[in-house]
């Protein structure tokens, strides 16, 4: 529990930490104040000490996060000598991430609509930004989808990911790692003629 191994954190994260475990668990909407505080160890009032509200805790989260994400994705594809690296080390990091903090990932993914509208729009724009650095260097390594199909693949891909990293299996962390990251990349970077060829065989 959040409050039993993260005394030492600073109050402020104690709560965030517990509320993303309460939300992941039981919902943003199930998930009351009063919990959140008696799991990160203190009263339901005390959490008004540092957040007005529990929208407010879960805007933090999210908009937080995506922020983040968003500069570190820009500058580990700044930093990518070649397309095929940039798309590497983005795959490997997202999935670092979401096996880390699988609750963090639930949340952002199944949550973000509570949050108000312009919260909202500020994640979104961060999470298109994000996953432009992804379709860039797909579309080199691809030359022959669109720019529109290049983020069919690259969202479908994400949300297949989220769904991976988020399942509860008994692997751990460096074999599901290895796993996930070699189903993104196969379906990122197979190439268009290898499906037509197996759409082919299929129909004969």
């Amino acid at each position: 529990m959040a409050g039993q191994n993260s005394r030492r954190q600073p109050r402020r994260e104690q709560i965030l930490e517990a509320a993303v475990e309460l939300f992941q668990r039981d919902g943003y909407h199930a998930t009351g104040i009063d919990e959140i505080g008696a799991t990160a160890g203190i009263t339901g009032p005390a959490v008004y000490r540092h957040f007005a509200s529990k929208e407010d805790i879960l805007e933090t989260l999210l908009v937080d996060l995506s922020a983040a994400t968003l500069a570190t994705a820009q500058e580990l594809a700044r930093q990518a000598s070649t397309p095929a690296e940039a798309l590497r080390t983005l795959v490997e990091f997202s999935v670092d991430t979401m096996l880390d903090n699988p609750a963090l990932a639930y949340v952002a993914q199944y949550e973000r609509r509570t949050l108000p509208r312009k919260s909202r729009i500020a994640i979104d724009k961060a999470e298109r930004l994000y996953f432009e650095e992804w379709v860039q260097p797909l579309m080199q390594l691809r030359p022959e989808l669109s720019e529109p199909e290049a983020r069919v693949v690259v969202y479908a891909t994400a949300a297949l990911a989220v769904a991976a990293t988020t399942y509860k299996s008994n692997l751990g962390h460096d074999a599901a790692k290895d796993l996930i990251i070699t189903m993104m990349l196969n379906t990122l970077t197979v190439p268009e003629r290898t499906i037509a060829r197996q759409r082919t065989r299929r129909a004969g």
